[in-house]
């Protein structure tokens, strides 16, 4: 019996995650087989009802994390993760369509853990997908080259990687939004302190960790938000307990007048991705690190700056517009003054958003709509799923 198993997801406290399962899930109910997550995390998707919508879960056994860490090469590394992903692994025959829906993990070095469900359905006689992806051009060297190369079909989110893509021959490609685009917010409860217009400020640790005088340059920012809105929306995005955006946001919190800490409010704790797109929705625009909080932000017209560390901001940026509100890292002493001027222009900003994005996602969304992602997956499904 045909089936798909989507893996490289890393658990629901990772709401960006989070957000690709949820969107994606439905457009592949559409092809009518079981749908299997393999998941680090399965308590975390089940705590946001993830496994509501997928017919299991299958857990990674993550003990063998240290085995796989003390293999000194990447064959090594490899079958060690091969035995943290046995479960998953096991139901691999040539009936499946493995769909890799990690977004960026071709961008790490332990993409190793990705090509194990690629060459294993491959061996089996079943498909490989990448959905929705990201990949760091200067990855790519002769190993990962020749896995990408094998794919039977990879969706890239941005022109960046397709150009990195069709510069190293690889073919298969098709660029089309992140999956997140298409998540429909979800209506909750705006938060005690919400104002008619407040702004919207999302930290990552894993960010600050690249500089330390990132941290400066986010107060500064809060300050001069909060001259000018009527509220700070905090939005934690990553709830992971290594990678918590909760420690950063609370730290920068601390680092504000009381005056100033009595206007803010939070994006709380038990709010799944589509709540919290809701609630960026509401603002008047959005200061972000994570990728999946400024696609909330994109797709529902948020005038939206993103401090970025990876191709994946570049080139979602650049593919809306927005090149000129996207700053690198090394560039954080800019984000003050370029957040105090997407304020002053906030409204022929969202214009433009507006206008690019509905562009953008109205051809889009038609093609996804009719098939399970595109016009493409739809002339796939003959082959790939043989329907």
């Amino acid at each position: 019996m045909k089936k798909l198993l989507l893996y490289g997801h890393g658990g629901a406290y990772n709401h960006g995650a989070e957000a690709i399962v949820r969107a994606s899930v439905p457009m592949f109910r559409q092809m009518g087989f079981p749908i299997f997550l393999s998941t680090h995390f399965p308590e975390q998707d089940r705590a946001f009802g993830l496994d509501k919508l997928v017919d299991k879960l299958i857990p990674a056994d993550l003990s063998l994390a240290a085995l796989e860490k003390q293999q000194p090469h990447f064959e090594g590394k490899a079958e060690a993760a091969k035995q943290i992903y046995q479960e998953a692994l096991a139901l691999v025959d040539g009936e499946t369509v493995c769909i890799g829906i990690g977004g960026d993990n071709y961008c790490y070095p332990n993409w190793h853990r990705q090509s194990i469900f690629h060459e294993a359905v491959k061996q089996c006689g079943g498909k490989s997908i990448l959905w929705g992806c990201s990949i760091q051009p200067e990855m790519i060297d002769s190993r990962m080259e020749a896995v990408l190369r094998t794919h039977d079909r990879i969706y890239v989110r941005e022109s960046v990687t397709a150009r990195a893509l069709e510069e190293h021959g690889i073919s298969q490609a098709v660029c089309l939004p992140d999956p997140a685009f298409f998540l429909t917010p979800e209506e909750t409860v705006l938060p005690e302190n919400f104002g008619t217009h407040t702004a919207a400020l999302n930290v990552s640790p894993m960010v600050l960790r690249k500089s330390e005088a990132l941290m400066d340059c986010f107060v500064e920012t809060a300050h001069n938000l909060l001259e000018r809105a009527d509220a700070l929306l905090l939005v934690p995005h990553v709830l992971m307990p290594s990678d918590d955006d909760q420690t950063a946001l609370n730290a920068l919190a601390q680092r504000l007048s009381p005056q100033e800490r009595a206007r803010v409010c939070w994006a709380g704790g038990h709010l799944n991705a589509a709540q919290r797109k809701y609630l960026i929705a509401q603002c008047e625009l959005l200061v972000c690190c994570r990728t999946h909080a400024s696609i909330a932000g994109y797709s529902t017209g948020v005038p939206t700056l993103v401090l970025g560390y990876s191709v994946k901001a570049e080139g979602i940026a650049a593919d809306l517009g927005m090149g000129h509100w996207l700053l690198s890292v090394p560039e954080g002493a800019k984000l003050p003054d370029l957040t105090t001027a997407l304020w002053e222009r906030r409204g022929d900003v969202r214009t433009a958003l507006q206008a690019r994005r509905e562009h953008m996602m109205g051809r889009e969304k038609r093609m996804i709509l009719y098939g399970v992602g595109s016009i493409e997956l739809r002339k796939d499904a003959e082959s790939l799923f043989q329907l």
